[in-house]
């Protein structure tokens, strides 16, 4: 599979603290003009990835197996489309997004099997780096309902359990396999302190690409 070399993707169940430290990353690379850098995620905030973020809320009905094409669609563009991450890759920016495809992976694969996602996502390029936030979804979901923000559909103990399962799946499936070859998985444990987890994703970032 093809890798990205300018690509780092944040991964892990809704709470885990990926857009946290993204948007940590970004004040440092805005506060320090490191390196060119663009900062997005997954929904995007395309028609189909606004779209996408009211099926999430439980606004349009989807079935699972919908809901896995919309997220293809979605990516599609994203890497893709017109000013996308392939083409800001391959021009030297360096592109963070918070969730790519091993989301699909583990959210879709937990409601309707994993053969659907992984086909639907099978041309997709890798990242050259992955972070895989890790944490129990009982801490994960005190910090969601903390917001006091309406929650998804997927923000419930029982599917984040099962996404969680999915998610060590996915991590056994590229973690250092033929896969994944090209991609370097790093396992961050999210219950770290923002600042710790910062220095540690800041330094490994320095050291792969002489920041």
């Amino acid at each position: 599979m093809n890798v990205l070399q300018n690509f780092i993707v944040f991964e892990g169940i809704d709470g885990a603290g990926t857009t946290t430290q993204l948007k940590k990353l970004e004040s440092f690379f805005q506060d320090r003009n490191a390196a060119p850098a663009h900062f997005d995620a997954e929904p995007t905030t395309g028609e189909t990835g606004r779209f996408l973020r009211r099926v999430l809320k439980g606004e349009v009905p989807a079935t699972p197996e919908t809901q896995a094409y919309l997220f293809a669609a979605d990516r599609n563009e994203h890497i893709f489309g017109k000013g996308g991450i392939a083409e800001l890759s391959n021009g030297g920016t360096l592109c963070f997004s918070d969730r790519y495809f091993f989301s699909s992976l583990a959210y879709q694969s937990a409601a309707c099997g994993m053969e659907l996602p992984l086909l639907l996502n099978s041309r997709f390029p890798l990242p050259r780096i992955l972070f895989y936030f890790d944490i129990d979804p009982e801490i994960s979901l005190k910090r969601v309902t903390g917001r006091g923000e309406q929650l998804e559909i997927f923000e419930k103990m029982e599917y984040q359990q099962k996404t969680r399962a999915k998610y060590e799946e996915v991590m056994t499936m590229y973690d250092g396999t033929e896969l994944g070859e090209g991609m370097q998985v790093i396992r961050i444990d999210a219950t770290k302190t923002p600042d710790e987890i910062h220095s540690q994703i800041l330094s490994i970032i320095k050291d792969v690409y002489g920041l």
